[in-house]
């Protein structure tokens, strides 16, 4: 199953770079849609990138309905790929909620083990417990905001050095992080992403403000 997924990403990937401009623009349009609007904008994104990928994959399978299928292989591919951007969507948004509990989970622990390496039992004090949960609770709802945003900016950069490799025709396998340090790059437009997106939320929330007290001052 392994190997199928890896020919799959293989065979989009040198599809990508084979089309050359035709895909690398649409990419860093896409890309620096995410980077800059975030997480409100990666149900969009990833149902867009499933459905293209979709369409591109899935004519292989036509041949399984038969010598007789009941629609034209051009409606199997819309069919096909409307069903695996849809399903990108529900997998990418279940990864991102369990990216959050994951990180709530290491903190928590590691709260606990520092706490018994000073002989403080976060797990067995009832007050100590009510904090550990408070924080926990809080860090979950911190996260399931923060970790969509970082998602979002570390898909956007790498999207965006793809599409400029892709149409400079730079050797992309350059970006697959073992080869060559590229890939890190994008850790720092990751931050440089959510530091916008957070801007751009505080700005809003401000203008809403400045209303509602221009309101009720009238």
């Amino acid at each position: 199953m392994s190997n199928e997924a890896s020919e799959i990403g293989t065979g989009v990937l040198d599809q990508v770079v084979a089309g050359g401009l035709l895909y690398a623009v649409p990419i860093f349009v896409i890309s620096l849609l995410l980077f800059i609007e975030g997480s409100k904008r990666i149900p969009m994104t990833v149902g867009i990138v499933g459905f293209v990928v979709g369409f591109g994959l899935v004519g292989e399978l036509y041949g399984l309905l038969g010598e007789a299928p009941p629609i034209s292989d051009m409606q199997f591919r819309f069919l096909a790929a409307a069903a695996v951007g849809v399903i990108s969507v529900s997998v990418a948004q279940m990864a991102m909620r369990f990216l959050a509990a994951g990180l709530v989970f290491l903190i928590i622990t590691n709260l606990i083990r520092a706490g018994d390496g000073v002989e403080v039992d976060f797990e067995g004090d009832a007050f100590l417990s009510g904090i550990l949960t408070l924080i926990a609770f809080f860090l979950s709802m911190s996260f399931r905001r923060l970790v969509p945003a970082l998602m979002a900016g570390l898909v956007g950069t790498l999207g965006m050095m793809l599409a400029v490799y892709v149409g400079v025709g730079w050797p992309v396998e350059r970006l697959d992080g073992v080869s060559a340090p590229d890939a890190y790059f994008a850790l720092v437009g990751m931050l440089l992403s959510a530091y916008i997106q957070w801007r751009t939320l505080k700005q809003k929330e401000d203008g809403e403000a400045g209303q509602s007290k221009e309101y009720y001052d009238f």
